[in-house]
């Protein structure tokens, strides 16, 4: 299932003393056209634009030469009447980077024809972008028919037909369930994530664990925990609704640097945290421009492959319903889940299930930061989605058995290994006691039979041991990954899991008990006034 995008001519940078003209190549079947004069906040929308160049050209995995070109995929630009919008993953699918400009910062020429297209973007213009300059007069021009600069010398690799592999589909359509789900929301400084993001630069982790702990006390501001030195940088001002002690921990630290470029120049910061090891977006504000960051779960764990979470949301509506549903983000441009249901006439679960369902086909988005959705054809025509999410019959059959009330949990419990290790900080190198910390869950599973099943899990989620008495596992193991048993027992028994510090001082004298909190916080405990924060997003 791959998608073919042809390019006329190659995008262009063309600067003189007077003015900068950044012309941007769009794929010539998508009828986009946009040209406009920077009013202002240039040096904003040229730091997001490169902040999205470092995100398309990064990859946490090894590849050669060849495999890293033919993976290099091109950002989408959606045009609406009163906002700009650029997207962009990364190699390896683990990152998703947008930039959003707001339409009053251009001084449009010509006719606008408001939409979707993927646009030419090469690693030269994303260097390029050096040279716009608030001195000078600053031109964007999306046009299908080609750009009045010339384009001799704009050099880098250019690529006149680009096929788009059927990985990057599914990362596009999956990221939108991620972005829906509930969660935690933290308005953070960004001198604070900054410090963060040094400490990581200068402080090298050679082992594991290498986590991020977001941790909340009733009645202080959230502080982040950084692992496996138990550094903590205290997130001053950022408040949240728990009532009692928690912990959300996720991973992806070494992505975080593709901000670093940003935070000196940021008004503010948004947090959005889905839940542990699940996937967590960063809004960084400019004066004029935002730039959202999201982290998938860890770098294999991608949003391509990320485990069924487009699966995690409720989708099933009428086929008449999801049409109108589209219909009425199209003719209002944007709008909030009770927006659109009121629109429609039915109850938000319903309509919230049809927008879930839209974004499966490519044809809405979700802004995370305004919680609004907005009408977005990604293609030129509608996906098949038996083509793009094939269904997983374990994880399917996992959620029945969940939704039946079919699984029993006898015993869930955390099995700690500790290690002493020697770890290199700014301060010097220090002694401490690493803990890991296994899940290992216990229970049964009333299927055609009453099957006992076991799983181990370990700090990332991850499955390291597991055992179950169906005839699936019994002939093939783990080596096509664990049964529908064992991902039902691993689903009801999620909620229980706790977090601790990961490691302890090595000297007995200053060694702290490391104790689990005694209650753990569901969406339930979260205050009804606060509706950004819902909880961990757990499911």
């Amino acid at each position: 299932m791959n998608f073919g995008m042809t390019y006329a001519i190659p995008s262009t940078l063309d600067s003189t003393r007077e003015r900068t003209v950044l012309g941007l190549s769009p794929e010539v079947h998508r009828p986009l056209r946009f040209r406009g004069r920077v009013k202002s906040d240039v040096l904003s929308i040229r730091l997001a634009l490169q902040a999205l160049g470092r995100v398309v050209w990064n990859d946490e995995t090894w590849l050669s030469d060849q495999d890293y070109l033919w993976r290099v995929l091109d950002p989408v630009i959606t045009v609406h009447p009163d906002r700009v919008f650029f997207e962009a993953f990364s190699q390896d699918l683990s990152s998703y980077g947008l930039v959003i400009v707001d339409r009053a910062r251009f001084e449009t020429e010509g006719e606008v024809v408001c939409g979707t297209t993927n646009v030419d973007f090469t690693a030269w213009l994303a260097a390029a972008l050096d040279e716009m300059r608030t001195s000078r007069v600053t031109y964007f021009a999306v046009e299908p028919q080609g750009f009045e600069v010339a384009t001799r010398g704009a050099g880098g690799r250019y690529e006149p037909k680009v096929d788009v592999p059927d990985t990057w589909v599914r990362a596009f359509l999956s990221l939108q369930a991620s972005m829906a789900m509930p969660g935690t929301r933290l308005a953070v400084r960004p001198v604070d994530l900054l410090a963060a993001v040094r400490h990581l630069a200068f402080t090298k982790a050679k082992m594991s664990p290498r986590g991020i702990r977001y941790e909340f006390e009733p009645g202080r501001d959230a502080r982040l925990v950084l692992e496996p030195w138990e550094h903590v940088v205290p997130l001053r001002g950022a408040s949240h609704a728990y009532a009692e002690p928690h912990t959300i921990r996720v991973w992806g630290r070494r992505r975080l640097r593709l901000l670093e470029g940003l935070l000196p120049y940021a008004d503010g910061v948004e947090v959005f945290l889905k839940g542990r090891a699940m996937p967590h977006f960063y809004a960084v504000h400019l004066p004029g421009a935002t730039f959202v960051l999201g982290l998938s779960g860890w770098t294999a764990n991608n949003f391509s492959d990320g485990g069924g979470l487009d699966l995690l949301a409720a989708s099933d509506a009428p086929e008449d319903l999801i049409a109108r549903a589209i219909d009425a983000l199209r003719s209002r441009v944007t709008g909030t889940t009770d927006d659109v249901a009121k629109a429609l006439g039915v109850e938000p679960s319903l309509a919230a299930r049809a927008l879930v369902r839209a974004c499966r086909r490519g044809r809405c988005l979700f802004d995370v930061a305004r919680r609004e959705w907005r009408h977005r054809e990604l293609f030129a025509e509608p996906l098949d989605e038996v083509d793009v999410f094939p269904p997983d019959a374990r994880l399917l059959a996992a959620q029945g058995l969940v939704a039946s009330d079919a699984v029993t949990v006898d015993q869930a419990a955390i099995r700690e290994t500790r290690k002493r290790k020697r770890l290199k900080t700014p301060d010097g190198p220090v002694e401490r006691d690493v803990v890991y910390r296994d899940w290992q869950v216990t229970g049964s599973v009333k299927d055609s039979a009453v099957y006992k099943t076991e799983v181990v899990q370990n700090d990332e989620d991850r499955v390291i041991f597991g055992t179950c008495t169906c005839e699936w596992f019994r002939v093939n193991l783990l080596a096509r990954g664990p049964c529908a048993h064992m991902l039902a027992l691993t689903q009801v028994a999620r909620p229980l899991r706790a977090e601790a510090a990961t490691s302890v001082a090595a000297d007995p004298a200053l060694r702290v008990p490391v104790k689990l909190p005694r209650d753990v916080v569901t969406d339930d405990d979260l205050a009804d006034d606060e509706p950004e924060d819902e909880g961990d997003g757990t499911v």
